[in-house]
C-alpha cells in the first residue's frame, strides 16, 4: 500500500488546519469535511496539486476529489489528526457465511506472511530430528521450537492486533486483549488448588470450577487460549462497540488514557467470564458428540470427524478432537481419532500444490507455495488463511479430500500410535508392540487417494478469477483484434441522458474522474451495464463500480451528495466482490421519496480508467431505456488504450 501521509498533511493544512477540521469522512472518490470555517480553505493550492482531482464545497461539506483510492487517504488523514472514521461504512451484508468468511479472512491475511514463515521454521526442525542432526533438549532444537512455535502460541496476540483494524478500534487495546488470553501462567493459576465446585455435575458438560472472581465462577480452558482463533475476534469485536460508546463521552483532555482503561477493563472481563467460557462449552459438545458417534454409528462418525475437523480448525475448536484422540490414545495405546484427521493437511498440500501450477497470479504463487511446504508438516493456517478459505470451493474440496482418507483409515480400522502428523507421521502408524507395517501401507492409500481427490478437483474446477484473473480468449486473431477495438457499455438505468459537462457535480460535469454521460433516473433501479465483476460497493450503495470482462472500470454514482441520506435509502441487491451479468440488478431505491427530499437525481456513468483508451464514446441520444447503448470503448489494435507517441505532450 502506497504511503499518502504527505498528501494528509498537504490536505490538512491547506482546508485550514487541524483546529479547522470537525470530522472528516469518505465517499466512493472524495474525502468529505465538515469544517469550522470554510473561507480558511486555500482551494486553488489544493486543486493545483497534482494528486487532487479537484476541490469544492458542496452539499454542507468541503470535499476533496481524490480518486478510487481515497480510502487510504482518509485513513492517513485520520491518524493524522488523532482521529478514527466516522463515516457511514458497515460490514458487507450477504450470507451469515459470507460475512464471518470475510471477517476471518480480513483478519488473517495480515498475518499469512510471519504464519508461513514460522511455519516452514516448524518444517526445518522437523526434518532436523528427523535425520537425527539435533535432539530435544538441544540449544538449536530449542531455538528453533521457539521460532517455529512463537506465531502460533501467541496467535491471539497477532489477532488482537489484525481484527481491531479490522473493526475499527485501537489496535493497541485489541492486542492487550489478546495478551490477557496467553498470559503467563494463567491457565495454570486458576486451574490449581481445591476444586470449589462443579458446574453441570454429572454431566458431559461437567466443569470444575478452583476460583471465582467476586462471585462469578472462572471457567478456563485446561489447555488455554493459545493457537485460537474465534475469542480474540469476538473480544475485538465486543471491544470496539465498548470503545466507541466511551471515545463519545470522555472528555479530549482524559481520552488518551481513560477510554482505553475503560475498554481493557470491560472487555477483558467479559472475554475472561463470558466469551472464553462459551468456546469451552462448545468443545465439550463437540466431544459429547464425537464420542457417542464413534459408539454407535462408526461410518458415521469417521465422516462427520473429518468434514468438521478443518471448519474447527478456522474457529480455533479443533482442540476438542484432538483431545479425546490424545485421551484415546493414552488409554488404549492407539488412537483412531488422531489417524482421521491426520490427511487433512495433505488434502491442503495437494490444493495448495494444484493452485501453485494452475494460478497466473504471481502473489497467489508466492502464498501457495510456502503453505504447501507447511502443510507437509501438518501446519494448515498458511493454506486456510491465505489459499483455501477465501475461495470457499477450495476448502469444500480440502474437507471432502480429507474426508475420502478418512474413510480409508475408518474401513481399514487403522490407528496411529503415536502423536506425529504430517510427512514425518508415517511411522506412527507401525504397531510398537508388534512391529505390524499394516497401518503404515494403510497411511499410503489414504494419503494417495487424499491427495489425487484434492489436486484432481483443484485442478478440474480451478478459475483464474478465482484469484482476479481474466483469461484471454480463445478466438482466433481477428476475431480477438475486433473485440479490443471496441466494448459497449449499456444504460444501468431508465432516464433521459445528457452531456457528463451539464452536470452540477464539477467532479464529474470537468471530467477529472473520467469520461462518462450523465442520467436524470426515471426509475430506482440500477442495473449492471455490462458482465463482470462488482468490484466496488459504497456501504449505503449510493455508487457502484463495476470491472468489465474487457478491462473497464466503469463508476455509477447515484445523485449528488446523496452519501447524506439515511441508511437503507439505497437497497444493494449484489455484494462487492460478485460476478455479475449485463441486467443484473445492483440496487434498488425509492426515487420519489428521495427527490421529495431535495435532493439531485443525476447520476454519473463513468469509465474511471478513461486514460486506458483512445476514446469513450457517448451513443446515447435523449430518452434511454435500460439496457440500451450508452458507451463506446475504444481501444487500439494492440489493446492499449495508450498512444506511445502522445506521452511527451
Amino acid at each position: 500500500m502506497e504511503n499518502y501521509e504527505k498528501l494528509a498533511k498537504f490536505i490538512i493544512e491547506h482546508v485550514g488546519g487541524r483546529e479547522n477540521i470537525e470530522n472528516v469522512t469518505h465517499c466512493m472518490t472524495r474525502l468529505r469535511f465538515k469544517l469550522g470555517d470554510e473561507s480558511k480553505v486555500m482551494e486553488e493550492v489544493l486543486k493545483s496539486n497534482k494528486e487532487i482531482v479537484t476541490a469544492q464545497a458542496s452539499g454542507g461539506r468541503y470535499q476533496v476529489v481524490i480518486g478510487t483510492h481515497v480510502g487510504d487517504v482518509c485513513e492517513a488523514v485520520l491518524r493524522q489528526l488523532g482521529q478514527r472514521a466516522d463515516t457511514k461504512e458497515e460490514g458487507e451484508k450477504g450470507s451469515l457465511l459470507n460475512r464471518f468468511t470475510a471477517t476471518i479472512t480480513q483478519t488473517m491475511v495480515p498475518v499469512l506472511g510471519v504464519l508461513g514463515a514460522c511455519g516452514l521454521l516448524a518444517a526445518i526442525q522437523a526434518v532436523l530430528v528427523a535425520f537425527g542432526a539435533i535432539g530435544e533438549g538441544d540449544g538449536a532444537y530449542l531455538f528453533f521450537n521457539a521460532m517455529g512455535n512463537a506465531c502460533l502460541t501467541f496467535f491471539p496476540i497477532l489477532l488482537g492486533y489484525t481484527s481491531a483494524k479490522a473493526f475499527k478500534m485501537n489496535p493497541f487495546a485489541g492486542m492487550i486483549l489478546g495478551c490477557i488470553l496467553v498470559f503467563p501462567n494463567l491457565t495454570e493459576s486458576v486451574n490449581s488448588g481445591d476444586v470449589l465446585y462443579t458446574l453441570f455435575a454429572d454431566t458431559g458438560f461437567a466443569m470444575p470450577v478452583y476460583k471465582t472472581f467476586f462471585g462469578i465462577p472462572i471457567l478456563f480452558p485446561t489447555t488455554g487460549y493459545t493457537s485460537t482463533v474465534i475469542p480474540i475476534i469476538f473480544a475485538t469485536y465486543f471491544a470496539s462497540g465498548i470503545e466507541r460508546r466511551f471515545d463519545k463521552v470522555v472528555p479530549k483532555a482524559a481520552k488518551m488514557y481513560f477510554v482505553p482503561l475503560f475498554t481493557i477493563l470491560i472487555s477483558g472481563l467479559v472475554t475472561l467470564l463470558a466469551i472464553g467460557p462459551v468456546s469451552i462449552v462448545l468443545t465439550n459438545l463437540i466431544s459429547i458428540v464425537v464420542t457417542f458417534l464413534l459408539e454407535n454409528c462408526p461410518i458415521i462418525a469417521f465422516i462427520v470427524i473429518a468434514l468438521i475437523y478443518q471448519p474447527l480448525v478456522v474457529l480455533g475448536l479443533h482442540w476438542a478432537l484432538v483431545s479425546v484422540g490424545i485421551i484415546e490414545l493414552m488409554t488404549a495405546g492407539n488412537s483412531l481419532i488422531i489417524s482421521l484427521i491426520w490427511p487433512a493437511s495433505f488434502a491442503h498440500l495437494a490444493v495448495c500444490a494444484a493452485v501453485y501450477f494452475r494460478s497466473k497470479n504471481q502473489n497467489m504463487k508466492e502464498t501457495a507455495l510456502p503453505a504447501v511446504i507447511s502443510a507437509c508438516f501438518c501446519i494448515i493456517e498458511p493454506s486456510i488463511y491465505g489459499v483455501t478459505l477465501p475461495v470457499k470451493k477450495r476448502f469444500g474440496i480440502c474437507m471432502a479430500a480429507g474426508t475420502l482418507g478418512a474413510l480409508v483409515f475408518g474401513i481399514a480400522n487403522a490407528p496411529i500410535y503415536s502423536i506425529s502428523m504430517g510427512v514425518t507421521g508415517f511411522a506412527g502408524f507401525i504397531s510398537p508392540k508388534t512391529g505390524d507395517l499394516s497401518g503404515m501401507l494403510v497411511s499410503f492409500l489414504a494419503v494417495a487417494v487424499t491427495m489425487l481427490a484434492g489436486f484432481g478437483l483443484t485442478w478440474i474446477t480451478f478459475k483464474p478469477e478465482d484469484d482476479g484473473i481474466k483469461e484471454e480468449g480463445q478466438e482466433s486473431g481477428n476475431q480477438v483484434k475486433k473485440e479490443r477495438r471496441r466494448e459497449t457499455i449499456f444504460s444501468p438505468m431508465k432516464g433521459v441522458t445528457k452531456s457528463l459537462s451539464a452536470m452540477q457535480d464539477e467532479a464529474f460535469s470537468e471530467g477529472a474522474l473520467g469520461k462518462g454521460v450523465c442520467i436524470e433516473p426515471e426509475e430506482g433501479k440500477v442495473a449492471a451495464p455490462c458482465d463482470g465483476i462488482l468490484s466496488m460497493v459504497f456501504p449505503d450503495g449510493h455508487a457502484v463500480g463495476i470491472t468489465s470482462e474487457a478491462g473497464a472500470e466503469v463508476l455509477i454514482h447515484v445523485g449528488i451528495n446523496t452519501i447524506q441520506l439515511p441508511e437503507g435509502t439505497f437497497r444493494k441487491e449484489k455484494q462487492q466482490g460478485e460476478q455479475v451479468k449485463k441486467g443484473d440488478v445492483l440496487v434498488t431505491f425509492d426515487l420519489d421519496k428521495i427527490k421529495e427530499q431535495g435532493y439531485n437525481m443525476e447520476t454519473a456513468v463513468v469509465v474511471s480508467n478513461t486514460s486506458d483508451y483512445l476514446d469513450i464514446i457517448d451513443v446515447a441520444d435523449g430518452e434511454t431505456a435500460c439496457l440500451d447503448e450508452l458507451l463506446v470503448t475504444v481501444i487500439s489494435e494492440n489493446g492499449s488504450g495508450r498512444q506511445p507517441e502522445a506521452k511527451n505532450i
